[in-house]
Parts: C-alpha cells; structure tokens; sequence
C-alpha cells in the first residue's frame, strides 16, 4: 500500500530509490517533508546533496495535487515494496518508486514484447510493424511501446486489431508525463483505445507532470525494461529507439532489428539523418553516427523479418549476440 508521503517522495527526480526509502522509513509525514531542509536529506541519505530546486512545500503541494487527480481520474498505483510491482521492472539497477497506472495494470503480467522505432516511419516499416504487432498480439503477448508518433502509434494500433478477433489485453504505452496526459495529444484515441480493451497506460511521473525532454529518456529505459525482448522496427542515427536498444542491453534483455530498418526507404532517411549529423559536427553527433542498426548488426545482432521469425529467434537465444563494446551506447544521452 502507499500514501500521500510515497507520492512525494515519487516526485523526487535527484534521489535514487534506495534513498527514497531511506526518507520513507525516517519521515513520518507530508509536513516533516515539507520542512526537510536539503541538508536533512543528506544526512539521512548518507551523501552530499547538492539540489538548488529542492523546496519541501512545493513537493508536498505537488503530492497533493497527483492525489486530487487520481481520485478524479480513478487511477491507480504501486509502490516498488508492494509484492505487487511489477516483477521485470525489479531486475533493473534504476527501478521507479511508484508506477502509476489508467487502466488495466495485471495485463502487465502477460508475457510481453517491447517495439520501438522512429517517428518518421516509412511505408514499408509501417506495414511490418503492423503484421508484427497484429501478430504478436493473436499470439496472446502484450505489445508494448511509447504511444509517440510514427512506430509506436503502428504499434498500438496494430496490436488493437487482434481485438477484432476477440483477443484483449493486447498493448500497454508508457508515458513520459503524468498519466492525466497523452503525449503526443493527437494519440489521445488511441490512448482510449488501448484502456477499452483491457490495456494500460504506465508512468513512473505523478499525474499532473508535465512531460520534458529528459523524461522522455527515461521512459525509454522502462519500455526495454517490461519485457524480456526489445524490437527495433526502423531506427536512423540518433533516433531514441536506438537508446531504448541499449538501455535493452543493459537489462540483460533480447534485442531484435526487424529487416524493414535496413529497406530502401528506410535507408534512405538514414542517410538523411547521417548528413545533418555530419554537419552539426558536434560530438554527441558524432557519438550517435557511430551507433547505428547498422553497427548492431555488424557486432552480432539479430535480423528478424516477421513475428514467427521472431519467435523462432527468441527461443533459440539469438538475441543477445551483442559484444560488450555497445554496452555504453548513447551513455550521454542516458545520463
């Protein structure tokens, strides 16, 4: 179970989850909260912490308004202790304190796959992502992904479809905000969808968080984390999908390329992406053209054509043929 304090301390962007617990357990209220001082917290942290943001009173004001809206919204959450958490977030070195959720969150316990990829999909991603999609939820596996524009929303989508055929519980979106908010809005339908057929929509954010940039990141690293196999649709230089690939890597998850990454389309918008990469001439430019589905595939990774081709690969462990060279992969994007 969790309170009003769990709230707050979820809100805490600076503080990892062992140090969360360790306010939890010496914090008996929202109002000591609102009155630990930044220096309070170092001391029960066992660390120097250096936040010129920290205001106890807007953290507490914060908590409360998230309770309002999930009340309002009828939203439901879990706190990391509670037997309850999702069990392949807790294999995770970061793992949130609370996940909130609108929807159905036992679909969460169905056996999963994560699929990821630009958002600016060609035609020919867009038609494999939906025959996987489609596929894997007939299959009765959840299909998980971020509801952005492009591969995730073909995802969603296409994982919908198997509802005409009376299959639900078949998609799951995490979310780089507060769950009171679709991100990107014009998803928002889709967002309705995947609640009325017995899906879930997940966030590590209080509702009433807005999302940012960093966020976004984040959420990332919980797609790859939910399942035990991270699909990567069509993925030029730079594009988030390739962190998500790694953060996979990290996790000690599978990890697939599907054949349409490398499509003449799809290459084509690589070399695109190249280019301006080249020109910006920067070093995390730089540190992004080197770490392409290219360079994946030439350090050992999977190329899978179509969800039974998929199957057939994650039962014979082929997914996880990655030299620890990529291990590190967008370290500063991540970080």
């Amino acid at each position: 179970m969790w309170d009003s304090l769990d709230l707050a301390l979820a809100s805490i962007s600076f503080l990892s989850l062992r140090e969360k617990n360790l306010l939890k357990n010496n914090l008996d209220s929202l109002d000591t909260l609102a009155v630990t001082s930044i220096e309070d917290i170092s001391s029960i942290v066992g660390r120097t912490v250096k936040s010129a943001k920290w205001n106890g009173k807007e953290c507490v004001r914060l908590a409360e308004v998230a309770r309002k809206i999930m009340d309002s919204f009828g939203l439901t959450a879990v706190v990391h202790r509670d037997s309850s958490f999702p069990a392949m977030l807790r294999e995770m070195y970061d793992p949130p304190y609370m996940l909130f959720f609108r929807g159905n969150p036992e679909c969460l316990d169905k056996l999963s796959v994560s699929v990821v990829g630009t958002r600016q999909i060609c035609a020919e991603a867009a038609e494999k992502t939906r025959d996987f999609c489609r596929d894997a939820a007939l299959d009765g596996r959840l299909v998980i992904s971020g509801l952005a524009y492009g591969v995730d929303s073909w995802a969603h989508k296409s994982a919908l479809l198997a509802c005409e055929k009376g299959m639900s519980q078949v998609t799951a979106a995490v979310l780089p905000c507060g769950i009171d908010t679709v991100i990107p809005y014009g998803n928002r339908k889709i967002a309705e969808a995947i609640i009325k057929n017995g899906g879930v929509l997940v966030s590590e954010y209080l509702p009433g968080i807005g999302a940012e940039p960093w966020r976004f990141v984040q959420r990332d690293r919980l797609i790859a984390a939910f399942s035990p196999a991270t699909v990567v649709m069509q993925a030029p230089p730079g594009s988030g999908a390739l962190i998500t690939a790694s953060f996979a890597l990290d996790y000690n998850r599978e990890l697939y390329f599907h054949e349409a990454c490398f499509c003449k389309d799809a290459k084509e918008l690589s070399r695109r992406q190249s280019e301006r990469l080249v020109a910006q001439n920067t070093k995390s430019a730089q540190n992004k053209l080197s770490h392409s589905a290219d360079s994946y595939v030439a350090e050992g990774a999977a190329v899978i054509k179509n969800y039974e081709d998929f199957v057939h690969a994650l039962e014979n462990g082929q997914g996880i043929q990655i030299k620890q060279s990529q291990m590190g992969l967008f370290d500063q994007e991540k970080n």
